[in-house]
Parts: C-alpha cells; structure tokens; sequence
C-alpha cells in the first residue's frame, strides 16, 4: 500500500472540505484499504464531468491501492433526492432506472480501475429490500425531525408553501445508512451532499463503526455560470459526448470558469494553471485559455492526438470560416423550398416553432448568406451548404 500525504493535490485540488482533516491524516498513517464510498442514483442515463470530478479523485486513490465502493442507488432512485429541488422528482419505472444504471455504470468503468480488489459496485436495494419494518423502525428512531428539518432547501420549501412528501423526508436517513452498509471508511462527494453524509457518520457511530471520513469537492456552476451542471439546464459537457461536442461545449464556458475547470476537470499541473491565471491577469485573451482548457478537457477523455484534431478542427471551422472535414451530407430531390420547413426535414429544428426561432435570431446562413423569418423560399444546389448556430453544418446533394 503506497502512502499518500494529506498535502497532496489529492486532497487540496477542487476540495471544498474534509470532515475531518484529523480523521483523515489518521487513515492515511494506517496500512489499511480504506474502503471509499461514492454514491450515483439512477435518475438519468448520462453523467457529466461534474459527476466525473469524484470518480477521478477516485481512481487517483485506487492507484495507490484504495478500493473505491459504487453505491448505485436504485432504491433511492424511487424516492429522489431533494437536494436543492423546489419540487419531488417525478417517478421512474423500474424498467428505466434498470438502462439508467447500465449506462451510468459503463461510464464509470471508462474512468475507475475495474481489477476487484480496487473496486466494488453495490445496488443499495440489497439491504432496503431487505429491511424489515421493525428494524426500519430502529433506525428512524435514531434520527429526530429537528435534525432533519435543518436542511436549507426543507425551509425554503415551507416558506413557499410547496409540499414535501415523506420519503423525500426520509432520503437523507437512507443515504446516510448506504454508509453503514458498506462499512465506508471514506465518502467522496459534492459539496451539496455534506448534510446527508453527516448523516451517515452519525449513523455509523450509533451502528459501533468508525465514522466516515467526508472529501466534498466544490460545486461549480454549469457553463453559463449560472445554474448547477445538468442536462435540463443545457449547461454540461457529458462523458458520453462526442469529442467534438465536448471540444465545442467547452469553448462556450463562461470566462470566469476557465481556471475552476482546469483545477477540477483536467488533470493540467497547478504550476501551469498558476501561470495561466497570472496571464489572464495581464489582459490575455481568454479565448486562448479556452482552447487550452477543450484541448485538456478532450485529452484526458479521448487522448492526446484526438484532442489535437478537435483543436485543429476548431480554429479551421471557426477561426478560418472552413467547413469541417466529416460535413453530413443530405440529398434532395427539390432545388426550391421553404426554410422552416427545410430546418425541420433536415433535423436541424425539433419543430417548426424552433426553427423560426433559429431564423429570427439570423442563426440559420445557406451559402453564407443569412436568412430571416421574411424569406419564404430558398434555392438549393448540389454543393450548397447550411449552417445552423455555429456548430451544425449540412451540404446538400441534388438527387435526379
């Protein structure tokens, strides 16, 4: 077992707290596998890099022989989690939560060590399921609603009159007792999450165990450095994106993010990103550290030769007004039509209604010339090519 300082970037980079410092440096002075436990509920099929941020912190540890325990939370999938939700989850069938789980979990496995003794996956329905009432019963008992009532988003909710259902009540007792269950000695997680993990050191401690370490990594905000990072917001740059998508994604993140994501989503030094922020500081272009952050972004998930061609890709599309290399190629049959319904055809709109939107906003160009709400018709030739936004490029074919 390799021994790992607490002043290790580890432990400091992207780390919002530790709960305790003490408790760690203690576990980290022992010869023991420290069992660390990470807990996903199956709400949707895609994670993002915000999701990625533990599991690499993970993966840092399991190289020095730690054992990282995935706790897939398929029961408290069901219940969801009122983390700063102003309203319950809406229901799952089992069925979905089933593909959510195997596509989260091949995720997983793209970025943790999979070797048994570095890695575990437990499904939290195994001692849920098997609880019985009355000791369901005992454990609730520990806990009093004033502690429970503490949580922010709780109060915020009563305040607004907006209902709150008893299992979302009870959520943070189930995930404070995942803890319990797998005998967790460490719990990585994201900032939001420190409640429920007190939760579960106080529960351990009730149950004869040792009390659970807990690493909370920062929170940051999505692209627009607004809302939290998800997929209902727009805001993410997901694991299961193309490296493309990836590369193109992070150029639109906002400029005060730029050196928070390298910390937190790249493995770039902290000497180079000290450098980097101190020529930001002296007025450097940002765009230049944006292309530096998607080049790092795409390496670390796709390797370095691929995220050199992204960036290639990238200064010719954009910097060049060059179409890229792989263009969809559509074929028509008709060389006169009418733009909205040419977007939607093409699934360059989802719906008529998006697609006058694109061309009121003068997102929408045939040949580089822009097209508005006002042109009825357009013409179309073998070889013309529509840009949508400035990602989504077509050339058209005419068939006979």
């Amino acid at each position: 077992m390799s021994k790992i300082s607490l002043n290790s970037e580890v432990f400091i980079r992207g780390v919002a707290d530790i709960i305790t410092k003490e408790e760690l440096e203690s576990l980290l002075g022992n010869k023991k596998t420290l069992r660390i436990k990470h807990g996903i509920d199956a709400t949707g099929p895609d994670l993002h890099i915000g999701h990625a941020a533990n599991l690499w912190k993970l993966r840092k540890l399991q190289e020095i022989g730690h054992k990282a325990v995935i706790v897939l939370g398929d029961f408290t999938t069901r219940i969801g989690d009122p983390t700063g939700k102003t309203k319950s989850r809406p229901k799952l069938e089992e069925e979905q939560i089933e593909k959510n789980i195997s596509s989260i979990k091949l995720q997983i496995e793209q970025i943790l060590l999979t070797d048994p003794s570095v890695y575990e996956v437990r499904r939290n329905s195994e001692w849920w399921e098997s609880t019985n009432s009355k000791n369901f019963l005992q454990i609730l008992s520990l806990i009093t609603h004033a502690r429970l009532i503490e949580r922010d988003m709780f109060q915020e909710r009563i305040k607004k009159g907006e209902e709150i259902s008893v299992s979302e009540f009870l959520y943070p007792i189930l995930q404070g007792y995942d803890s319990v269950a797998i005998k967790s000695d460490v719990t990585i997680i994201g900032s939001d999450q420190i409640f429920n993990e007190h939760l579960g050191r106080f529960l351990q401690e009730k149950f004869g165990q040792k009390a659970q370490v807990i690493i909370a990594l920062e929170l940051l905000p999505g692209l627009d450095g607004k809302q939290k990072m998800s997929k209902s917001a727009n805001n993410f740059i997901g694991l299961l994106d193309s490296p493309r998508d990836k590369f193109g994604k992070t150029m639109k993140v906002v400029d005060g993010l730029i050196i928070p994501y390298l910390q937190s989503y790249t493995d770039v030094t902290m000497e180079d990103i000290a450098d980097l922020q101190e020529k930001l500081n002296k007025n450097l272009n940002p765009k230049g550290a944006k292309l530096f952050l998607a080049e790092k972004l795409v390496e670390r998930y796709h390797g370095k030769k691929t995220a050199q061609e992204e960036k290639e890709n990238f200064e010719s599309v954009f910097s060049k007004r060059e179409l890229p290399e792989d263009i969809k190629v559509i074929k028509l049959s008709v060389t006169k039509c009418n733009p909205v319904e040419l977007l939607v055809h093409l699934k360059l709109a989802d719906s008529k209604s998006e697609a006058k939107r694109l061309l009121g906003q003068g997102a929408v160009e045939i040949d580089e010339k822009v097209l508005s709400l006002d042109d009825k018709e357009v013409d179309l030739g073998s070889g013309s090519v529509i840009k949508v936004g400035k990602r989504n490029f077509v050339r058209v074919e005419m068939t006979t």
